[in-house]
């Protein structure tokens, strides 16, 4: 398990550093037949859109019915992102409950009975698992609570930066340098450029 996190965080910390440029404007200039009416039509729908959006109205509709946040800021995509999330993480939950309630009552049995091996589990076994899934049903259990909150986090944050506006000339290069010192030694570092 250790090594999946190991080669998860290496994929992160490599795809990090990785040169990232901000996309260039087209160059391409469509000619339409039809006047630019439509455009302002949209232009002013957009901006009716944001100057009627509420921050406190999505974190309110989040906390009420999870997705529904993001629904109002218009990221329909992270829906089904939310919905998986909270349905894996219940299903976690459903499942380590079943198998503590069942090695529970294996256990409290061989207890109650004074039987030490029972359908080839002995009663450390029994106790062992027991404990095992009723520890994953709890952390579950917070985990989805988290998630939970994400969510309505998620929500709040879009709704502020709803008109947040990002420059087309926005770049990010990092790159590795060989930083010379007085004495004549080298060191090897990273180099952050932010062009904007």
């Amino acid at each position: 398990m250790n090594g999946i996190y190991r080669s998860l965080t290496a994929l992160l910390l490599l795809l990090t550093f990785l040169p990232g440029l901000a996309q260039d404007r087209d160059t391409l200039i469509l000619l339409s037949a039809t006047p630019d009416i439509p455009s302002k039509i949209q232009e002013e729908k957009d901006s009716l859109f944001i100057a009627n959006h509420s921050p406190r109205k999505a974190v309110i509709y989040s906390a009420v019915l999870p997705g529904l946040g993001q629904v109002y800021n218009r990221k329909y995509w992270k829906v089904p992102i939310v919905y998986a999330g909270l349905g894996g993480l219940a299903y976690g939950i459903k499942f380590n409950g079943d198998r503590y309630q069942f090695y529970k009552d294996k256990y409290k049995y061989m207890l109650d009975n004074k039987v030490n091996e029972w359908e080839g589990i002995s009663l450390k076994e029994a106790e062992f698992y027991k404990n095992y899934h009723r520890r994953y049903r709890d952390l579950f259990s917070i985990l989805t609570a988290g998630f939970y909150i994400i969510q309505i986090v998620d929500a709040s944050v879009d709704a502020n930066l709803i008109d947040y506006d990002i420059s087309d000339d926005l770049s990010l290069l990092i790159d590795p340098v060989l930083i010379p010192f007085q004495n004549g030694n080298h060191s090897f570092g990273l180099r952050c450029c932010l062009s904007f």
